[in-house]
């Protein structure tokens, strides 16, 4: 955990026992039951003046806006500390909406982004005072009507798809092997550049509309910085050319998105590339030894499958000053370098993952450690958490890092399946070594402040578990764990069915 210090001010090591911030985990699991989900105040609220005060060192023309990714957390709590420290908030769902306006967060820093919004929806944003981000080619004329209906004018601006031909590297979005160009053109979001000058010149014609600025938002195709470059580069050309279409207008504010990676970096770890990989190398060999004895080929393939065993990442992602550098550096210079001038125009930026993902860690206890040493050798480390309680980690393969919270100190030594309690597969962290673990011992897996804990389900019908959060020495439930009750709570039994005889 020392390597963790410079990462992490919440989380520490104690006497074998790990703490998040003056919490010892131990404790909290018996005090509050497993599994957990247990975020630090005091680390969310760093990583925001963080991501404030760097990115504004490089955007030194203009304001700097936070605006995090509701969807990665949207905790009330959570985000009532953002707004605390003045943050905005990315918001895709009328629910999103409603949590960022139920947690204070100021109207006018509000992005409402995504696709095919229905005119409810964009009435209740044009009502709330809101940008609107602009996904849909159609979508301007909707607004302008009912903007105007309303008697408003509403604020939007154009999330826009530029094109990224030097982006040649693979993206860790797919699991195809593409090119992060490809990647980019292929995904949903954002208005192709194609029909960008035209609609641009209609829209501001429109009565109702208000064109504020432009928005663009990557995501998580890469780690490095120089993904940033390149994008900001692309952005930069983008926008001069957008603005002289336009007939020389100039955008009040610049939304350049997030994507920023979380620094020890679990994204697609567990990608079905490596696996295929390993597939394509063990099935072979499988049908080759199908010609010895069984007992001499489960010896070997459990060898030959250990060989295969994990770890977690040990390269650590660009740090919130590299990643600065890297995107409202190198958009400022370029646009600069364009004849553009950035006086007084507002960069936003939209963190999500890298904004709440070292925040949160999340806690289970083993139920059970099991071992077969016949036909083949094989471990399991059975918790009471599961993979479903995990679902944000689980799509993107992600592979988090991981310590026994009860022991610390002890050397692992032991290959095993880290493994959840629902009736499936469940493998959460398939072959790593772990120490000589024991029933009750207390697994805590780093990084899932982001995309986790807002993901849970309900499979096998288990409760979702409470979530906590600390600040120094002190808890609080935040979100409670749910009960049987509440897991059936959305059912409904027709009346014809209520009858308890079965007629034949």
């Amino acid at each position: 955990m020392s390597d963790y210090s410079v990462i992490d001010s919440c989380l520490s090591t104690r006497d074998g026992h790990l703490f998040i911030d003056d919490c010892d985990t131990v404790d909290l699991v018996d005090r509050f039951g497993s599994p957990l989900f247990v975020f630090s105040e005091r680390q969310l609220r760093q990583n925001v003046r963080e991501f404030r005060d760097t990115f504004a060192r490089y955007w030194p023309d203009g304001k700097l806006e936070v605006l995090p990714a509701i969807k990665a957390n949207w905790i009330i709590a959570i985000r009532k500390i953002l707004s605390q420290e003045g943050a905005g908030a990315d918001i895709y769902s009328p629910g999103e909406l409603h949590a960022a306006l139920v947690a204070d967060v100021d109207p006018e820093l509000i992005s409402v982004n995504g696709g095919g919004k229905q005119e409810e929806q964009i009435e209740e944003c044009i009502r709330q005072g809101v940008r609107i981000t602009v996904e849909d080619i159609d979508e301007p004329e909707l607004i302008n009507r009912v903007a105007g209906r309303l008697g408003k004018k509403a604020r939007i601006r154009f999330r826009v798809k530029p094109n990224f031909p030097d982006l040649y590297k693979p993206t860790d979005f797919a699991q195809e092997k593409v090119s992060i160009d490809i990647g980019i053109q292929v995904y949903k979001s954002g208005i192709p550049a194609q029909y960008l000058p035209e609609l641009g010149r209609k829209v501001l014609e429109m009565p109702n509309l208000e064109l504020t600025g432009l928005h663009f938002h990557g995501g998580r195709h890469h780690a490095s910085a120089w993904y940033w470059q390149g994008l900001m580069k692309a952005y930069a050309a983008l926008i001069v050319d957008l603005c002289k279409a336009w007939g020389g207008w100039q955008p009040k504010e610049i939304d350049i998105g997030g994507g920023y990676a979380i620094y020890r970096d679990p994204h697609n770890k567990l990608g079905l590339r490596k696996d295929v990989v390993e597939t394509w190398l063990t099935w072979p060999l499988l049908q080759v030894m199908r010609l010895l004895k069984p007992g001499l080929r489960y010896r070997l393939m459990g060898k030959i499958l250990h060989s295969f065993a994990k770890e977690p990442n040990s390269k650590i992602a660009p740090t919130i000053e590299e990643y600065a550098r890297a995107a409202a550096g190198t958009l400022h210079r370029e646009l600069n370098k364009l004849g553009f001038n950035t006086r007084g125009v507002t960069l936003q930026i939209e963190p999500g993952r890298c904004l709440y993902g070292n925040t949160g860690i999340h806690l289970a206890r083993v139920k059970k450690f099991k071992q077969q040493t016949e036909p083949m050798p094989w471990s399991w480390v059975l918790t009471d958490t599961t993979y479903f309680f995990l679902a944000g980690g689980i799509y993107e393969y992600q592979f988090n890092h991981f310590i026994f919270a009860n022991r610390t100190d002890d050397k692992q030594t032991i290959f095993a399946d880290i493994v959840g309690h629902s009736c499936y597969g469940d493998r959460i962290l398939p072959q790593v070594r772990v120490p000589e673990v024991k029933e009750g011992d207390i697994l805590a897996l780093l990084d899932m402040g982001a995309y986790q804990e807002v993901s849970a389900s309900n499979f096998n019908a288990l409760p979702r578990p409470a979530t906590l959060l600390v600040d120094g020495s002190e808890a609080e439930v935040i979100r409670r764990a749910e009960t049987i009750e509440d897991v059936f709570q959305r059912d409904i039994i027709p009346e014809r069915l209520k009858d308890k005889a079965v007629s034949v």
